[in-house]
């Protein structure tokens, strides 16, 4: 934050140890890294947070869980920032940037006092996982939505039967 340079774009990636999210946190690298080569002599900077570890300093510039990947663009010397909107890609970011020196952003404040990446080591960091099937309310769930559906299927049977019933009566009727 003691950058002299007009932007500071962050990052937010999935940083967790799955194979998923390695693969989705490569190519989120690789996507800032080209908005950084093309912006390389422009007064920006540029950094990444590992947005599931690192969830206050995320929440700062209101980023959750389910918007990575993503980005935020903090300007210093206002105290306010903007995240991205839509996409991330290539051509949405610089749009994006574009967007925000251009003023046509809307913009949120921030306390500059609040901007902290506190010293987390992530990889001690363990992923909650639950086994939901070992759930006995999702099993419960599970099953009332089974039993909803075979009689929802046994009424729209009977439904067809009657109506079938109703067409032949009505052609006996007519002869």
């Amino acid at each position: 934050m003691k950058s002299n340079k007009k932007l500071c774009i962050f990052g937010f990636f999935d940083g967790r140890i799955n194979k998923a999210s390695q693969k989705g946190f490569e190519n989120s690298i690789k996507i800032l890294e080209d908005v950084f080569n093309k912006n390389l002599n422009k007064p920006y900077s540029f950094g990444w947070v590992n947005a599931t570890c690192h969830e206050y300093f995320s929440n700062t510039f209101n980023v959750n869980s389910e918007q990575i990947p993503t980005i935020a663009v903090y300007i210093p010397s206002k105290d306010i920032f903007t995240n991205l909107v839509g996409s991330y890609d290539i051509e949405n970011i610089n749009a994006f940037i574009e967007k925000v020196i251009q003023g046509k952003v809307s913009f949120n404040k921030i306390n500059k006092e609040n901007i902290k990446l506190p010293a987390i080591k992530c990889e001690e960091i363990k992923e909650y996982t639950e086994d939901l099937e070992d759930d006995e309310v999702l099993k419960e769930l599970l099953e009332e939505q089974r039993l909803k559906r075979e009689e929802e299927e046994r009424e729209r049977k009977r439904q067809e039967t009657n109506k079938e019933i109703k067409e032949k009566k009505k052609k006996k009727s007519e002869l």
